[in-house]
């Protein structure tokens, strides 16, 4: 029979004796008998056992389906002393999982395929499996990888912070707490660490550990506007150079512009100005314009040509695109300096003022953007995947599992990437 020889082949040290097939009930059962004497390893200490057999117990092993039917493995397991451990222990048996005594590693591959691929509970259903067994089998199997996980050589890096949890559970902790760093790399697009909270602490974990040697092959980390970043990078990586992402800094332009927007709508327009400036119309006036439609640019236009403070903050956020289109440094900062020449005219845009003094003092760090041209957008787009993940597990309450599960749908963390054969 050419199942039982395949069977032997998978199954070293032991051969089939019998088989029984249960078609009414959907399962098959195949017996095995030790036929080797070699020495044999504790299954805990992975020391070699005393020759004397002390005992023997009967396990029942999950296999990998024939067909549509369950498959198991019906063998004996022999016990003896182990001199390290000093007590009695089961021998190793290698083709059992490390994860369950009661799957094979064949078995227990093609399930941890599936919880890579699919939530948890749809695998469990799908495979016949108790949901919670099958969550405390993904984490152990997670956490087994993640022991010889090794963070690949990263240069150019993006961080940015997620949402993880929610304040009820934790309601003594800052809002900081509430949130995973997430390390990308900028030349795979895949995640490398998660650390919990965001903060300067939460970077340096990831800097500890991969060492100061590594850190100095670091050329430009891209994050937002967030200091602790900044300073971890600064401390922990001489050679890197810290990058503003556009994203992040658009968008709190963007609040600015549309804080100024509504002041101007609400104090200086009246009737149909009053009205075209605001509601459902306000998003036009962030929108870039040549993305605008026909019908858009005559709505702008009719608002320009009774508005003069209208005019002034177009003239402004088309100049705040135009600067990421400069070539250099220095004609950003030309078209930098003009925006402000343009707010101080004005003179009613209190809020983009006072954006713009912060911002001209850190130039220095935004004029790194014209060096590498970065972004974290990578970084914006695992951060959708993850909101993804989370919500098809409708959140999660064990942050540790929750971070392995990052780093195995948007990292490394997987078989596609770490090898199971540790031994």
């Amino acid at each position: 029979m050419r199942l039982p020889r395949f069977i032997s082949k998978i199954t070293p040290g032991f051969e089939v004796i019998d088989l029984k097939e249960w078609i009414s009930k959907g399962f098959i059962e195949i017996y095995l008998q030790n036929k080797e004497e070699s020495p044999r390893l504790c299954s805990k200490c992975g020391d070699r056992l005393n020759s004397a057999k002390v005992g023997e117990h009967k396990i029942k092993v999950r296999t990998l389906d024939i067909h549509k039917f369950k498959t198991y493995l019906i063998l004996k397991r022999q016990k003896h002393y182990c001199p390290t451990c000093k007590k009695t222990r089961s021998e190793a048996l290698s083709f059992i999982s490390s994860e369950s005594p009661h799957v094979t590693e064949e078995y227990a591959w093609w399930l941890g395929r599936l919880c890579e691929i699919a939530p948890v509970s749809r695998a469990a259903k799908f495979t016949g499996n108790d949901p919670m067994t099958m969550w405390r089998f993904d984490f152990k199997r997670m956490r087994r990888l993640f022991q010889h996980y090794k963070i690949p050589k990263v240069t150019r890096i993006s961080v940015d912070e997620v949402y993880a949890r929610k304040q009820k559970y934790y309601r003594k902790e800052s809002r900081d707490k509430r949130f995973f760093t997430i390390v990308s790399d900028l030349n795979s697009g895949r995640v490398v660490w998660v650390s919990e909270s965001r903060s300067k602490e939460a970077l340096d974990e990831f800097f500890h550990v991969i060492g100061e040697e590594r850190c100095k092959d670091i050329e430009v980390v891209a994050a937002d506007q967030f200091d602790g970043y900044k300073k971890s990078v600064e401390v922990n990586c001489p050679n890197a150079t810290f990058v503003w992402d556009r994203f992040h800094i658009m968008q709190t332009f963007e609040k600015y512009v549309n804080d100024d927007r509504a002041w101007l709508s609400h104090h200086l327009c009246q009737g149909e100005i009053k009205r075209l400036t605001r509601g459902k119309f306000k998003q036009l006036f962030l929108k870039k314009a040549e993305r605008r439609s026909k019908v858009e640019n005559r709505h702008i236009n009719d608002v320009l040509k009774d508005n003069q403070h209208f005019a002034y903050l177009e003239l402004i956020k088309e100049g705040m695109f135009q600067i990421y289109q400069s070539k250099d440094e220095l004609e950003a900062r030309e078209k930098f300096v003009e925006m402000g020449e343009w707010i101080r005219q004005s003179k009613v845009f209190y809020n983009l003022e006072k954006w713009w003094k912060t911002f001209n003092n850190n130039w220095d760090t935004f004029k790194n953007y014209f060096k590498y041209r970065v972004s974290s957008s990578l970084s914006e787009g695992i951060n959708n995947v993850i909101k993804t993940v989370k919500k098809r597990a409708y959140g999660y309450r064990n942050m540790a599992y929750f971070k392995l599960k990052i780093l195995q749908v948007c990292g490394f963390l997987n078989s596609n990437y770490v090898s199971m054969d540790f031994q």
